[in-house]
């Protein structure tokens, strides 16, 4: 039993091999028991958990690159980016610069105009009073809020309305730095808030009837209430205000702008993992009759290059998964590979953090092992020996073989086994635990926090003795953001636990507590979850001591959840959906088309542009502008 657990963390590759003979000698010799007489089987659950359904020999082969797509050159990949770059610097409406920000962001390619992004940010807010006046709809004054806030920019001032926020550093500067009064910084943002809030309001407490007929701007409006801060509660009534709206009129909306506010209204966009989002909304994209046709290419042609290096990933996940032969010494736990790895590019997708995904996608794999040893298969005293033994492993092994950091990451193994043995004896015993006493410890045992901690030494970041005691410490974000894991998990797996006699979940917890129907308990669970979304927000976009990188990953674990946890347990029962979803994003690439003739057109004249992104090319269409010419809805 002891052995397995060894074998399950030496394929980890988070500590050094040359180490391990050591420690699982000192392991198995210090976990082993003796007995008179024959030894006793003890009884042993079982979940049923479902097979692995995906062919990892084939998945190994991606890295082969002979199911690969066929990339274009890179002078043309060159041509098509030039265009994009165009239309976000280009000498236009600040609105129209605004809605380019928000497309290149659906569409998944701005991590390739970081610089550009900033620039435009900062130079809406240059010109503070003539900038939001000239914004003169509600759709363009939402969107502002909502990208300044997730972008870490200043904010606005209004002339007897909005005042000036502190500025933040940009998206593309290398640390956060906090040299802003918190304080003040996060009063402005209020006020920014209540006066857009206030424009749509019709003096009488309620919102202007007018605003009925803007549905572009209802669903920006709702976008932008996800990122509100504790004490907003004037974004809470206008989401429930745009909720209410956008399902009123949904029947009456055509079928293209119909398919958009459901989906917006399903999966907010703040809670949506980007690249699950960027995959349906080009395909959404593709149908709109006002389509940028270079920035539709570019986006698929990236799609598919990030898709090509998640294979290479994925390959060599798998090689180490099959080695490790894992799933044949745990039969009776999950094998799920590429849900984890579908998890791990949720919290970090950019392109450039390839070995931080796999470290992640590893983790989680091991994780759900063990959760299923403390779970289904151990007994009591059986997990009372393994965690002791860890806690001695903790002690021993860092002391001979480890450095600091390798010392920090032993620790939170420790801890997680310790939530996972609380849980067992909450089960064993059969007490149930407060709703405050399952979530100190759920956040835990959730594993987020040891991800997170993974995570952080490969995202491209310095390391110091500061940042890594305050990791040690478990910061504040990272225990909100585990909060959510948690709250969204158990929203998936309360029934079927419920059903195997497992320790309660937070809404079995709620239902006991309240004298609740399971209803009012998950519509109880998911308010609670809005409110730690909140402090997630404030946290991450307004105070966070950490660098961009770690706080973006904090937050998308969060974004994550909820996307591989919505409707099923997307890791212990994924169904067609979620298996949709994995084969879309990491084995269906983009279909390319490059014989429209204006898409040629376009091509020849930006070859023929000048090196001025600010100068006009011959041809190319406009984010904001239809074929002919008239101004075009993003949800058109």
């Amino acid at each position: 039993f002891i052995n397995s657990i060894c074998i399950m963390y030496i394929y980890s590759n988070v500590c050094p091999a040359a180490c391990w003979s050591n420690v699982r000698t000192t392991l198995v010799m210090r976990c082993s028991s003796t007995s008179d007489g024959p030894e006793k089987l003890p009884f042993r659950r079982s979940a049923n958990y479902q097979p692995n359904i995906w062919n990892y020999g084939y998945i190994e082969s991606l890295g082969t690159g002979i199911h690969g797509h066929n990339p274009i050159n890179t002078s043309r990949f060159d041509k098509l980016k030039f265009h994009v770059r165009h239309l976000l610097t280009r000498d236009v409406e600040p609105s129209l610069r605004l809605r380019a920000i928000d497309m290149v962001q659906r569409l998944g390619v701005a991590y390739h105009f970081d610089e550009e992004i900033s620039a435009v940010l900062k130079s809406v807010s240059a010109d503070t009073p003539e900038v939001f006046n000239r914004l003169d709809n509600f759709n363009s004054r939402a969107l502002l809020f909502r990208l300044r806030r997730q972008n870490h920019a200043p904010a606005p001032q209004v002339t007897n309305s909005i005042v000036a926020v502190p500025s933040c550093e940009a998206v593309h500067v290398v640390k956060l730095v906090l040299t802003i009064d918190s304080k003040k910084k996060y009063n402005s943002l209020r006020k920014i808030a209540a006066e857009l809030l206030r424009d749509l309001q019709d003096g009488m407490g309620g919102f202007k009837k007018t605003l009925l007929k803007d549905i572009e701007g209802l669903c920006s409006l709702y976008e932008a209430s996800h990122l509100a801060f504790e004490g907003e509660t004037f974004l809470d009534e206008a989401r429930e205000f745009s909720a209410g709206a956008l399902n009123e009129l949904m029947p009456s909306m055509p079928p293209h702008l119909r398919s958009f506010v459901a989906h917006a209204l399903d999966n907010p966009l703040h809670w949506t993992a980007p690249r699950l989002h960027t995959r349906w909304f080009i395909d959404h994209y593709a149908r709109d009759i006002g389509a940028d046709p270079l920035m539709l290419q570019f986006a698929k042609v990236d799609f598919n290059n990030v898709q090509s290096l998640y294979q290479q990933e994925l390959s060599k996940i798998t090689c180490w998964w099959r080695d490790a032969n894992l799933r044949e010494k745990l039969p009776f736990a999950r094998d799920r590979l590429m849900e984890c790895f579908y998890f791990a590019c949720g919290v970090v997708c950019e392109p450039s953090f390839g070995a931080c995904r796999e470290v992640v996608a590893k983790i989680f794999s091991l994780v759900v092992l063990l959760d299923d040893i403390y779970d289904i298969y151990g007994t009591l005293d059986e997990l009372t020996i393994l965690t002791n033994a860890i806690e001695r492993w903790e002690e021993t092994a860092i002391i001979l073989f480890f450095a600091e950091p390798d010392k920090q990451i032993l620790c939170q193994w420790h801890d997680l086994c310790k939530a996972f043995l609380l849980e067992a004896k909450w089960h064993y015993n059969n007490y149930n635990p407060t709703l405050q006493e399952y979530l100190d410890n759920g956040w835990v045992c959730v594993s987020g926090p040891l991800m997170l901690l993974h995570a952080f030494p490969m995202l491209k970041m310095d390391i110091n003795p500061n940042s890594l005691q305050q990791l040690e410490s478990y910061p504040k974000l990272v225990r909100l953001v585990s909060k959510v894991f948690r709250l969204c998990n158990d929203s998936a797996t309360h029934s079927e636990e419920l059903k195997r006699g497992d320790a309660p979940s937070s809404i079995a917890i709620h239902m006991f507590e309240n004298r609740s129907t399971e209803h009012e308990s998950r519509m109880a669970m998911k308010e609670l979850t809005m409110e730690i979304w909140k402090m997630v927000n404030q946290d991450a976009y307004d105070n966070c001591p950490y660098h961009l990188y770690f706080a973006k990953a904090c937050v998308n674990m969060a974004r994550i959840s909820h996307c591989i946890y919505k409707g099923v347990d997307g890791i212990s029962a994924p169904d067609d959906k979620k298996r949709m979803e994995i084969e879309e994003l990491f084995l269906e690439p983009q279909e390319l088309k490059f014989a429209d003739p204006l898409y040629a057109h376009v091509l020849k004249s930006l070859a023929c542009a000048s090196s001025s992104i600010f100068n006009s090319c011959a041809g190319s269409m406009s984010i904001g502008e239809s074929r002919s010419g008239n101004p075009t809805p993003l949800v058109s």
